[in-house]
């Protein structure tokens, strides 16, 4: 089978983890990167990470090259996608990753200049469609440019697709307790945003910040918009989020029933996907695994039959990543 050419736009966090899978898959096959920093940065960050630790190849640059063992991949560094040629490459799908282009007007310069497909790593500001892994992504209807959506929303999503298919769900309040993020502070600096508490220091504080996450699973609840409300919680971790998701139920209901229907709809239709766990553990427990969200059993609560709670994990990097190599599979079919 004839491997599928990806190239990564956006080589930061969550390109490089994509990059790091995409280098496991055999399907796949990585053919260029392109960001606006030194190309010894981006073989030496690849090779080494703080989380996810070495990797067991030869990684080093070579003139425009990243050269991986025997493997050739492509280096540039353009900022604008329309004097980026992407044409000799042969790219199957362009994975989107630098966060600066969220529309489909921004986007369409990278189908131009020679990628057949593009998936978008964060949510869109326009009517880009928008495909979740377990969602709707068998619905994909080959649209050449697509959103994955966020972090938040692969591991939110799917749990309350199952939730509101089998017991209703007129609203919710999300807590996402979110690992820091390239766009805060080391120190308490300045900053850029109008969220004013993202100047202060990451890695020793625990900084309350609006969330784009009720925003994103409005897209596929719209009954429930009005009625649902996220804030993300940075705490002092370097990767890992945990959910904290309360749910006001459309009548009374057991809890043992819930946890029945939340463990066999996962196993059987989420399998790879959504997962669970009745072991107690903490978010470094997490780091690396490639499911969209793990649902902490013992922390599934309901108060007064109708207000359930229900707690569960991710690798918002790397998780998220594996959702979005898969959905670049998925569309370069």
């Amino acid at each position: 089978m004839k491997k599928r050419r990806v190239f990564i736009n956006g080589f930061g966090r969550i390109g490089r983890s994509a990059g790091r899978i995409i280098l496991e898959d055999d399907t796949l096959e990585l053919v260029g990167i392109n960001d606006l920093y030194d190309y010894e940065q981006m073989a030496y960050l690849l090779k080494y990470d703080s989380v996810y630790k070495t990797l067991p190849y030869d990684i080093r640059a070579e003139n425009d090259n990243l050269l991986i063992d025997d493997r050739r991949v492509k280096l540039s560094s353009i900022k604008n996608p329309a004097d980026l040629d992407l044409h000799a490459l042969d790219i199957d799908v362009l994975l989107e990753c630098s966060g600066m282009f969220l529309s489909l007007e921004s986007t369409q310069a990278f189908i131009d200049n020679g990628a057949r497909k593009v998936v978008v790593s964060t949510p869109p500001k326009d009517k880009m469609p928008i495909y979740i892994c377990g969602v709707n992504d068998k619905e994909y209807m080959g649209e050449p440019i697509i959103s994955n959506s966020s972090c938040s929303a692969n591991a939110i999503v799917p749990i309350f697709k199952i939730i509101d298919k089998h017991f209703g769900i007129k609203g919710a309040v999300m807590h996402m307790f979110h690992s820091y993020t390239a766009y805060q502070n080391l120190l308490d600096v300045s900053h850029y945003s109008s969220d004013i508490r993202r100047a202060r220091a990451a890695a020793v504080n625990i900084i309350p910040l609006e969330s784009s996450a009720a925003r994103a699973t409005n897209y596929f609840f719209p009954h429930l918009k009005g009625n649902l409300y996220a804030k993300s919680i940075r705490i002092p971790v370097a990767s890992t989020t945990m959910y904290d998701l309360n749910i006001k139920l459309d009548g009374e209901y057991r809890l043992a029933d819930i946890k029945k229907t939340l463990l066999e709809e996962i196993s059987f239709s989420y399998a790879g996907i959504l997962n669970t766990s009745d072991i107690p553990k903490v978010s470094n427990d997490y780091i690396q695994d490639r499911h969209s969200a793990t649902v902490d059993l013992p922390l599934v609560d309901l108060a007064g039959g109708e207000l359930l709670r229900v707690s569960a994990w991710q690798d918002n990097e790397y998780g998220y990543a594996c959702r979005l190599v898969e959905m670049g599979r998925l569309v370069s079919r």
